[in-house]
Parts: C-alpha cells; sequence; structure tokens
C-alpha cells in the first residue's frame, strides 16, 4: 500500500511537502491511536500506573526523571518467558526483600547473577575473564591478576607433619641422587607437569613449606653435630695439653 506523504500549509496557503515530515505525522497518529500523549504530558494506563514525558526524559512513577528514563517504583523488570535467564531485575531500594542491585532470574525463580549496592555478588555457574570458555573453574582469568592479599583456604593438611616424630627425613646423599635422576626435588612436580596441569596455588605452598621445614632440620642436625665435633676437638686438646705439662718439681 502506498503511503501518502504529510502535506504541511506553508506560509502562503500552498501546501508544502517536507522530506520525512511523513514519519513524524505517522509517529503522533500513533501515539494518538494508543491513547498516549505528545511529549511533554501524562498519560495513566489501564493499571494505574503514570508514565510522565518530559522533555526528552521519561519518568515511570514520577514526573521529574533525573535521567533519560527515570523508574520510581521499586524494581525494573525485562522479562522473556521463552528463554533462560527469564528475568533481568533491577531494584532501587528494598523490594520484594532484595536490596538495591541487578538481578538475573531464570526460569525455576533462581538466582543466576546478582550484585548489590552493598558490593556483594553472585553468580551460579563458572565465569571466565579474557575467555569465553572457563571450563571447570569458578574463575578463569586469561591474564594478569592483581591483589593486595590473596587468602587460600581450600587445602588438605599443612605441612607441620615434616616435625612429627614417625617422620622420615631424607639423608641429603639420597636427596643429591634423587635430583641427579630426575632433575627436581622429591615430592615437587616437574617442569613438564606443571606445563601440562598448572599449578595449585595452595598445594604448591604447602610442599614449599615442607622443603623449607626438612631444610631448617638438616641446619639443626648440622649444627648438633658440629657443636658435638668442637666439643670433642676441645677434650682433645685439654687432654693433649694435659699430657704434654711437665713434671712438677
Amino acid at each position: 500500500m502506498r503511503r501518502n506523504p504529510l502535506v504541511i500549509v506553508g506560509a502562503g496557503g500552498s501546501p508544502a511537502v517536507r522530506p520525512g515530515a511523513w514519519i513524524i505525522g505517522l509517529a503522533f497518529a500513533g501515539m494518538a491511536l494508543v491513547g498516549r500523549p505528545a511529549w511533554a504530558q501524562q498519560w495513566t494506563s489501564g493499571s494505574g500506573g503514570t508514565i510522565y514525558y518530559n522533555g526528552g526524559s521519561v519518568g515511570i512513577g514520577t514526573a521529574y526523571p533525573e535521567a533519560k528514563l527515570d523508574v520510581d517504583g521499586g524494581q525494573l523488570v525485562i522479562s522473556n518467558s521463552t528463554v533462560t535467564p527469564s528475568s533481568v531485575r533491577i531494584y532501587g531500594g528494598t523490594d520484594g526483600g532484595n536490596t538495591s542491585g541487578v538481578y538475573l532470574i531464570n526460569s525455576a525463580g533462581n538466582y543466576g547473577f546478582a550484585v548489590t549496592s552493598y558490593g556483594t555478588g553472585y553468580f551460579s555457574g563458572n565465569v571466565g575473564i579474557g575467555t569465553t570458555n572457563p571450563g571447570t573453574y569458578k574463575l578463569a582469568v586469561n591474564g594478569a591478576i592483581g591483589a593486595n592479599e590473596v587468602i587460600v583456604t581450600n587445602t588438605s593438611g599443612w605441612s607441620d607433619y615434616v616435625f612429627q616424630p614417625s617422620y622420615r627425613l631424607r639423608p641429603l646423599r639420597e636427596v643429591n641422587a634423587y635430583i641427579r635422576a630426575n632433575h627436581h626435588l622429591p615430592d615437587i612436580p616437574s617442569e613438564s607437569e606443571v606445563q601440562e596441569k598448572g599449578v595449585s596455588v595452595g598445594e604448591m605452598q604447602k610442599k614449599l613449606l615442607a622443603k623449607v621445614e626438612e631444610l631448617t632440620l638438616h641446619l639443626i642436625r648440622q649444627e648438633q653435630e658440629n657443636q658435638e665435633l668442637r666439643d670433642r676437638i676441645a677434650r682433645l686438646e685439654k687432654s693433649s695439653a694435659g699430657a704434654t705439662a711437665p713434671a712438677a718439681q
């Protein structure tokens, strides 16, 4: 069907066709057909909600929008019943038990994602930063991570077992033989293993501390042996000095 352009009467009384003017005319005509007002007017919906058009900004529930779209009424919901998540909800203030924030809610009514104004966040699945495939990791980062502090709590035991009387401390000659044969320390993954599987920060810290504790025990043992040697030398020197002393007259 051919559309006729909007005809605007010029100053001289003759019609003047303005390019594109029919688009504006249809827009205002459409608003009139659905009962919506022209700009900067108020429209009350059938459900009692009020929408204000105010100088290019839209206020829903408020006559004084502070942004291009200002919703005053607790929450803004964007929903789709055919896909998951089924809705995106933005809460302003406390509404329905939810604090201010952005929530993605799936078809089962569970949160798949939430970020609140109190600085808390929640993800139900795995998160990738710099990667679209986080795999089995709860957080996969393709790049460097900067942090003031990292706390690892999921560790099975700690390395203090080295100080138990039943722990067998490898002699250094045995450690030396292992290094010559395998080119890495006992109980420490090799370079090829690290390249293939990566490194668990918590487990590696535990293994490294165990090596420090083993070295400490070796140093303590060496110090004891050195002290025993010094005491023995002192006794020998004293005995030798007494044997060579001249007899009393």
